[in-house]
């Protein structure tokens, strides 16, 4: 029996990937599950450039609306008529993890599937479209503890000296202000003696998965970058932030990501707010690398250059 279907529309930070989901979406009739580690938070709104949408209403045809929910089911997010699921998941002081996006994003498939409709991933999350594509078992090394508890009076620094001695592939590409997926990394790497990749087991594959990726010209995506940074602050960036701080504190899981942390140094009084914003593009430029280096790695992903050749691929590939 063949396997079912799915998209994923896949780039760096700023390459257009919401955008190309949402013409590749109308071309195939199709729902966006958003593969994305910051989009998920509740309130985390302009600092990690979330779609702006409604809940009240949604599509089953061009032209056509009902409402196929029950109260309490969770509802799509419509974004210029295309749901789109996974966006406010949980709270900024709460986890949420390849795995439970694996178990979340299987949910959503078969749902849109039912529905006749074609899933697609949009993100630039590696880890959550590794995992529902590649299917890891997340389970190989169980939390050791007494380990963790070593781990936490470790440096960063320390810790991504000792990933980069052991597992160079993952240090390419680890987010070094994580701190949670630094200290897994180095529980993985000591208990098991294996690196990353290595380690982790693969279930047999769910889907047919069609990878199409978005590719930006370095220059030109360092400057969108850049535009939309500026555009955060002049949308109140710093309002948000200080909101969040207030509520859930500097050191909640979401407030280390990109934007948020550079702007609580800034309300700390570490720094003024043109060196936060100037850190912020930095620390954008040198994520959209690591994103590139993941995505480049896989073979299966179609590059192509506009949401044109992103729907011509598509429709090509499945006539």
């Amino acid at each position: 029996m063949p396997l079912p279907r799915i998209i994923a529309i896949v780039g760096p930070t700023a390459s257009g990937k919401t955008d190309v989901g949402i013409a590749v979406a109308r071309a195939v009739d199709g729902e966006i599950i958003a593969a994305d580690s910051r989009t998920i938070y509740r309130g985390m709104n302009i600092g990690t450039a979330k779609p702006v949408g409604r809940r009240d209403y949604f599509a089953v045809g061009v032209g056509s609306y009902a409402d196929p929910f029950k109260p309490g089911d969770e509802r799509p997010l419509m974004v210029e008529g295309i749901p789109h699921w996974g966006i406010d998941l949980v709270d900024p002081d709460e986890t949420f993890t390849a795995a439970e996006f694996q178990a979340y994003a299987d949910k959503k498939i078969t749902d849109i599937l039912k529905r006749g409709r074609v899933p697609i991933l949009v993100g630039g999350t590696g880890l959550y479209i590794s995992a529902v594509i590649d299917r890891p078992t997340f389970t190989d090394v169980p939390p050791n503890e007494n380990l963790r508890a070593e781990l936490a009076t470790l440096s960063d620094n320390d810790l991504l000296e000792e990933i980069a001695a052991k597992d160079p592939d993952t240090a390419a590409i680890i987010d070094e202000k994580n701190r949670r997926r630094l200290e897994r990394a180095v529980e993985i790497l000591r208990e098991s003696g294996k690196t990353l990749a290595e380690a982790r087991s693969k279930a047999p594959a769910k889907y047919d998965a069609l990878q199409i990726g978005i590719e930006v010209d370095r220059e030109k995506l360092y400057e969108r970058i850049d535009s939309r940074v500026d555009s955060m602050i002049a949308k109140g960036l710093v309002d948000e932030v200080r909101e969040l701080r207030e509520k859930y504190g500097s050191d909640a899981n979401a407030m280390t990501g990109i934007g948020y942390r550079q702007i609580c140094e800034f309300l700390d009084g570490k720094m003024p707010l043109k060196d936060a914003i100037a850190r912020i593009k930095y620390d954008s430029h040198h994520y959209a690398k690591r994103q590139e280096t993941w995505f480049k790695r896989d073979e299966r992903i179609a590059w192509v250059k506009s949401a044109k050749e992103a729907v011509e691929a598509v429709t090509k590939k499945r006539s």
